[in-house]
């Protein structure tokens, strides 16, 4: 399973080359915005890509009209929601407004003693006990598919 860093979380999660790489961030709690449900026509589900570009599906032709469309430069920009990850390495920018606020929990989770006990939501692996110290390791095994 691949695994992609997203910033400016500073976080690394595990991706499914089976999925549009949309249905895998969603699966992770990291909500993009697709007002077409997916189809890749609006381009609100968009990312800068960093690094790594090699690694990610070749762009297709409703992809390219709809990142022009949308004034996106496709050199830099990709569809989450037409893009398949195959490899390690890509790194993502996130910036709409709520990722921004996945930013502000992250940060006053990290360091910070758990609450109570964090499950993994997919395996139920305990992550952290309830008093123990939420590292940025816990917090990338808490969004990955696995």
């Amino acid at each position: 399973m691949p695994r992609i860093k997203l910033e400016p979380l500073g976080i690394t999660i595990n991706v499914s080359t089976q999925n549009a790489l949309w249905r895998s961030l969603k699966h992770a709690k990291v909500e993009l915005v697709a007002a077409c449900g997916g189809q890749g026509t609006c381009g609100t589900c968009a990312l800068r890509v960093f690094d790594g570009a090699a690694s990610l599906s070749s762009m297709q032709t409703l992809e390219k009209n709809t990142l022009k469309n949308t004034r996106r430069d496709a050199t830099f920009y990709r569809l989450t929601c037409q893009t398949s990850v195959l490899g390690d390495g890509v790194v993502f920018y996130l910036d709409n407004k709520a990722d921004k606020k996945l930013i502000q929990i992250f940060e006053r989770l990290k360091n910070r003693l758990a609450p109570r006990a964090i499950y993994h939501p997919v395996t139920n692996e305990l992550l952290v006990q309830e008093g123990n110290l939420i590292t940025q390791e816990i917090l990338e095994r808490l969004l990955s598919d696995s």
